[in-house]
């Protein structure tokens, strides 16, 4: 009689290996994707703050902007970036047309899934940070399961809470690997600006003291969006595999 082989088990090493072999072999376009979505968008936003005092009606203007800004930005990239991450492990050109066609398409559906996410979340959190962190990990593939799965915004939730359930304490793992990167990557910038951005007096708006943050900020921002939504492709491409037993091959099929 012979036994049945084990069920595949989320592996930590195999998601980390993936995310690294997506972004080395599209590092250019995924790059040129979040500048143009998060990028271009933030700096803008950054230097019409930079002007105003935040109190005041210009400064809570630019706070508003900058909210809506992230929220739409975020949610084009995101499908852009799980497009292109299902593309390439499928072995398919993750092309910087056809990437940003599928956030195009996708955005209302993720930028109303990243609203009540956020919404509830932030509530969870006030209550206690336990049940916070729990939903956060239950949705952590949200974003990918509308994309790849198409099921509307609460459908894409509760696939997502399906797909991490017995799995969450890995995706945690991941996770808190993920923050300490970056704040890793925020000690630099903050290091960098405390070296370089400290010797002018100047109350110009363009003065390095006042600049030099603004660009630090907007790197950080973009890069922590692009590692995050294509990790988050890479946990939801896992998940399947180790869930439903189906490969890239398979999920890339729903683009043909």
């Amino acid at each position: 009689m012979t036994s049945a082989s084990p069920a595949p088990r989320f592996d930590i090493g195999r998601v980390i290996s993936r995310l690294v072999g997506v972004l080395g072999r599209n590092l250019g376009t995924f790059l040129a994707l979040s500048a143009l979505l998060v990028g271009l968008p933030s700096a803008a936003v950054l230097l019409a703050g930079l002007s105003a005092a935040p109190e005041s009606p210009s400064g809570l203007g630019a706070g508003i902007a900058s909210t809506l800004v992230a929220l739409v930005a975020n949610a084009v990239l995101q499908g852009a970036l799980i497009h292109g991450t299902v593309c390439d492990l499928a072995g398919k050109p993750a092309s910087f047309g056809d990437s940003l066609g599928a956030g195009v398409r996708f955005l209302l559906p993720l930028a109303a899934i990243g609203l009540v996410s956020a919404i509830a979340i932030g509530f969870a959190l006030l209550l206690f940070v336990v049940p916070g962190v729990l939903l956060w990990l239950a949705w952590m593939v949200a974003a990918p399961a509308e994309v790849m799965e198409r099921r509307g915004v609460f459908g894409a939730l509760g696939r997502s809470a399906e797909l991490t359930r017995n799995h969450r304490g890995a995706i945690l793992g991941l996770a808190v690997l993920y923050l300490v990167i970056l704040a890793f990557a925020q000690g630099l910038a903050n290091a960098f600006v405390a070296v370089f951005g400290g010797f002018s007096a100047s109350a110009s708006m363009l003065a390095p003291d006042r600049i030099l943050p603004a660009v630090a900020t907007l790197i950080v921002q973009t890069l922590t969006a692009l590692v995050s939504s294509a990790g988050a492709a890479s946990i939801y491409y896992e998940l399947r595999v180790v869930k439903d037993g189906i490969g890239a091959a398979q999920l890339a099929a729903v683009f043909d």
